[in-house]
């Protein structure tokens, strides 16, 4: 399931902006933006199915993250450059953390994040296993 839109990613960047780095027209571009938006997603689902049950429901953080992720992609791949702009770099590595504190679950959304089957919310805690029973031997004097 893609977290962003098209039309979003579209909104980001302005137009020619878009044009330079994504000059494909018609259903090459909707093809091309459409893959960006794959990988982003699949990135973002990624991270959050070690904790979360995925595809995550419409929320407008994932989808911000996920048009981070596309948008460095983009400019990454069809740039040419070495060093990507701080307007492209900082909301990635924005994402990246937030994404990262979404999955470990110092960050919520609630309603939107459901934990996965099996998964527990905290800490796991292992005791260990009783040296002396009730049914033990000798404990009918205690």
């Amino acid at each position: 399931m893609a977290y962003c839109t098209i039309q979003q990613l579209e909104d980001r960047l302005t137009p020619g902006v878009l044009a330079r780095h994504v000059p494909e027209t018609g259903e090459a571009r909707t093809r091309v933006l459409s893959g960006y938006i794959e990988r982003a997603s699949a990135r973002v689902d990624a991270q959050l199915a070690v904790r979360y049950a995925t595809p995550a429901p419409a929320s407008a953080l994932l989808a911000d993250i996920c048009l981070a992720f596309a948008l460095w992609q983009i400019v990454a791949d069809r740039s040419g450059v070495t060093e990507l702009p701080a307007g492209v770099q900082t909301p990635y590595d924005e994402a990246v953390k937030l994404l990262e504190r979404l999955s470990v679950g110092t960050v919520a959304l609630p309603g939107v994040l459901q934990p996965a089957a099996g998964s527990a919310a905290g800490l796991a805690v292992a005791t260990h296993p009783l040296r002396f029973a009730p049914d033990s031997p000798g404990m009918e004097y205690f």
